[in-house]
């Protein structure tokens, strides 16, 4: 056999070993990936009226009962009854529709410290007439393919799960109240009004041509996106009611809405204890703590802001 022949039969064999290899490996891959559940969890969202959230225990507070009625999701905690945030809420029945893993981390004690499962550090979700069973949530997976880490009642192994859910399922009560600012559609404002320390206000308005600044025309597109990020703007955190009592109005804001029958109007007080905010928008005894680098920067912008540049 010339030397030509006997390379010619070393890469045909090399070839075929290779194919042989790949073909063996994706074969133990498949058989791995049918060894673990195709879901976790599946609930018909829609239909669903009632669930339960039991935070860590570590957090000594009690379980959050969520239920449906005709205008929306309530959140209860012992005796107390709230309006559940939206928001996040859109977000858990999204996730909690189709619970679908990814990948087994693996079983056991040790596995399960690692992603915070123990009874101490895991939030567990309890979904009645969900075809699988209650959730115990740990710890999420850093990097750009975020996952959580899961399990199923009655079933050994830690899953792991696309998103973030432990963001969720670990509110308390106080995250699940809604804390509103200056909400709603903002096609529907016509204009707002804004005063500063010092009495200096000016007014944005909505005319035919475009938004205006105190007469002046403004950069529409720069108007109407401060507009969208304002109205999605929350809360985060509530103050003690008797924080106001020593308040001074520094700034207010003023928003003329079409679809409602009385303007939405936002207050920023000064305290001795800091900055707080009262909204129309909110009930009566909701007093909310404002970040006066972060809140204010955000909320109130010189008029200056919106002004076309040539």
């Amino acid at each position: 056999m010339s030397d030509r022949a006997r390379l010619a039969l070393l890469a045909a064999v090399a070839l075929a070993l290779a194919l042989l290899w790949w073909l063996g490996g994706r074969s133990q891959k498949q058989a791995e990936q049918r060894t673990f559940r195709e879901y976790l969890i599946r609930t018909d969202t829609a239909r669903l009226q009632s669930f339960t959230i039991l935070l860590a225990s570590s957090k000594h507070l009690p379980p959050l009962h969520f239920r449906r009625d005709s205008l929306g999701w309530t959140v209860s905690s012992d005796s107390a009854v709230f309006r559940a945030f939206q928001r996040p809420m859109n977000e858990l029945l999204v996730q909690l529709s189709d619970v679908r893993p990814v990948g087994v981390a693996g079983a056991g004690p040790s596995i399960r410290e690692r992603y915070q499962l123990s009874d101490s550090l895991a939030a567990m979700v309890r979904l009645p007439g969900a075809q699988g069973g209650m959730l115990r949530v740990g710890a999420s997976t850093s990097g750009p393919n975020t996952a959580t880490a899961m399990v199923l009642e009655g079933d050994p192994n830690v899953y792991l799960v696309p998103g973030t859910f432990h963001a969720i399922t670990g509110m308390t009560l106080q995250d699940w109240i809604p804390k509103p600012m200056v909400n709603g559609d903002p096609r529907n404002w016509q204009r707002i009004t804004f005063v500063f320390p010092g009495r200096h206000m000016y007014s944005l308005e909505r005319e035919p041509g475009g938004w205006t600044v105190n007469g002046l025309p403004a950069d529409t597109v720069r108007v109407e996106k401060y507009l969208r990020a304002l109205s999605r703007y929350y809360g985060h955190g509530l103050a003690d009611p008797a924080d106001t009592l020593q308040a001074e109005l520094i700034y207010s804001m003023r928003v003329d809405d079409r679809s409602r029958r009385d303007p939405i109007i936002l207050g920023i007080f000064n305290t001795p204890k800091g900055l707080i905010a009262r909204s129309t928008l909110a009930p009566s005894w909701m007093v909310l703590p404002i970040d006066a680098k972060q809140d204010i920067q955000r909320m109130f912008r010189p008029p200056e802001a919106f002004m076309r540049h040539e």
